[in-house]
């Protein structure tokens, strides 16, 4: 595994309850737990495609199922890029036309069940000073509008990226990226989207430049992320770094990028960050990329840019023993987006379940969820268990603890025990990459003697 855990016991993150005495003891037998290398498509992390459109809509009444056509292979991602163009407007409000074409392509990856990253951009061909408009006002006005037309969709939206401005809207090459003006048009983001998706910006100093102002609030640095269009384009990542050290470049500077990948992995593992993959010569090999991509904690990356990186991936090989063995470099990637789960032992102590939880992907879960603890008995019927513990707290890298008091015997000799983890907002289930686990994972048996 290349995923590197910190020293020291387990995070202890769960209630402890009390164990009512019974006439009976109850016994535990632990199931076999295995990692699995299976594809989980969990909510919130993994591949993505981009799609293009214009605000002001097609002259000739095309629906938006046919701008944006989800072939089989995009189907199967849980995330989409929605590129949304808005240059036309450059000089005046938004049309209502426009305004009602941004609702249907909302509505329209809404209907197929897709978690949107979303930008809006004033260019697409690298101009962004010719096509933006000429005054903050203005751009804050389009934000104003267009927060009214996504408003219904705020939870399919996981990241708004971006400020509208700037070369392909990727905050380079525009005169409103000032501290002051970024702050602005941070804070507008914010408002209309009423603190329910993250927000995110380009580069590490952008965002420290943001959140070095205390008027900008707790509540924003909580929810602004990085994407990076840019990962592995050159040693800076194309301008995401710099290239002197965080002492000479000042708090608010870009740092060397040895320096800005240890800030991120420390500061930037509660959000959702990632971004796009371009090619480099010599082109990175997966167990480096990994590397990198882990301290990033990238939780989405874009499926088939740059093709020369991503094809060299598909033509590795994965070496080391166990489940990721003889898979591609690719599949090793792909699946270490995010967040991903693995119960990986199970103990009873004095009527006690101590149950330990590895997070092996690259990132972190930023959905609030419950766990529960599922006992099946003689019945049929399921009893649930709901643990004090957030897993949005099962880091990157690190081990977790959870405890959970032994269920009694009434369940009956052989009752079986499970782990199941649930978003909070809709009830889906997140799947554990464990070997055998479908909506659950399989802790062990009661055994009663």
């Amino acid at each position: 595994m290349l995923t590197r855990f910190r020293k020291g016991a387990p995070n202890s993150d769960a209630h402890k309850s009390g164990i009512k005495k019974t006439e009976k003891r109850t016994e535990f037998q632990k199931a076999e737990l295995q990692e699995s290398s299976e594809v989980l498509s969990n909510p919130g992390c993994g591949w993505y495609h981009v799609y293009t459109f214009k605000a002001q809509p097609p002259g000739d009444g095309r629906p938006v199922e046919e701008e944006a056509w989800l072939d089989e292979s995009c189907r199967q991602e849980q995330l989409a890029l929605a590129l949304i163009d808005i240059g036309a407007f450059r000089v005046s409000p938004l049309s209502e036309e426009a305004l009602d074409h941004i609702g249907r392509i909302m509505d329209f990856f809404h209907r197929n069940q897709k978690q949107l990253l979303l930008r809006f951009v004033y260019d697409t061909e690298g101009k962004g000073m010719e096509r933006e408009p000429l005054t903050l006002n203005m751009v804050k006005r389009h934000m104003e509008q267009i927060g009214g037309a996504v408003r219904p969709y705020l939870e399919d939206i996981l990241v708004m990226q971006g400020v509208f401005v700037g070369n392909w809207g990727e905050m380079h090459g525009s005169k409103f990226l000032d501290d002051g003006s970024l702050r602005e048009l941070i804070a507008v983001l914010y408002r209309i989207t009423e603190g329910r998706c993250f927000l995110a910006v380009r580069t590490p100093a952008q965002w420290r430049r943001v959140t070095g102002n205390p008027k900008m609030g707790r509540e924003l640095e909580e929810r602004l992320a990085l994407f990076n269009d840019g990962i592995f384009g050159s040693e800076t990542d194309l301008g995401t770094y710099g290239t002197v050290s965080r002492a000479e470049a000042g708090e608010t500077g870009s740092w060397s990028r040895a320096e800005e990948l240890e800030w991120q992995r420390q500061f930037m593992d509660a959000v959702p960050n990632g971004g796009e993959i371009l090619s480099c010569e010599p082109l990175k090999g997966y167990r480096q990329a990994a590397e990198d991509l882990e301290e990033m904690h990238v939780c989405y990356l874009n499926s088939i840019y740059h093709p020369d990186q991503l094809d060299y991936w598909r033509g590795e090989r994965v070496e080391e023993s166990g489940c990721w063995q003889g898979l591609s470099g690719y599949e090793y990637i792909g699946r270490h987006l995010g967040y991903r789960f693995t119960v990986s032992d199970v103990t009873e102590r004095n009527h006690e379940l101590q149950i330990v939880v590895e997070n092996n992907g690259f990132g972190n879960l930023c959905q609030e969820t419950e766990c529960f603890l599922v006992t099946e008995g003689e019945t049929g019927v399921p009893g649930y268990k709901r643990l004090d513990t957030d897993a949005r707290n099962w880091k990157s890298g690190q081990k977790t603890l959870l405890t959970a008091a032994l269920p009694r015997s009434e369940y009956g000799a052989g009752s079986s025990i499970y782990l199941q983890l649930r978003r909070k907002s809709d009830g889906r289930i997140l799947r554990f990459a464990n070997q055998g686990a479908e909506e659950k994972v399989p802790l062990g048996h009661i055994l009663n003697s």
